[in-house]
């Protein structure tokens, strides 16, 4: 998801309460093989924000929100992105969520893109 690029990443999934996997714990965000194991983290809710890293299917990292109705929500609205959902159909949404990702700063990751390690 670099620039105007096209995202590489998944849909999300799980069926862990909103936030957090099973017992409370939080949800870990991850890529998705749909994607070619890529989930960028980027310093803001856009595509134009600076990719902070990139997750693959092995590494994770932690849902910031856990109390919304979706998983890692409530989401910030941001700017639009598309990617491959997780059925293989092009996803295209405006949904991020905040991640944890080196604290205290802001992190995101296209919330259509992501796919959630069931604890």
């Amino acid at each position: 998801m670099s620039g105007g690029d096209t995202a590489r990443d998944t849909a999300p999934g799980g069926d862990t309460a909103p936030g957090s996997g099973p017992g409370g714990e939080p949800a870990l965000v991850h890529a998705n093989t749909a994607n070619e194991c890529r989930l960028n983290v980027r310093s803001g809710p856009h595509l134009s924000a600076t990719a902070l890293t990139t997750l693959t299917c092995d590494n994770y990292t932690t849902c910031s929100n856990a109390g919304g109705v979706d998983p890692c929500g409530p989401y910030e609205v941001g700017g639009t992105y598309s990617c491959v959902g997780t059925d293989g159909t092009q996803v295209t949404d405006d949904r991020w969520a905040p991640v944890a990702y080196r604290a205290p700063d802001a992190a995101y990751v296209a919330v259509a893109c992501a796919a959630l390690r069931e604890l």
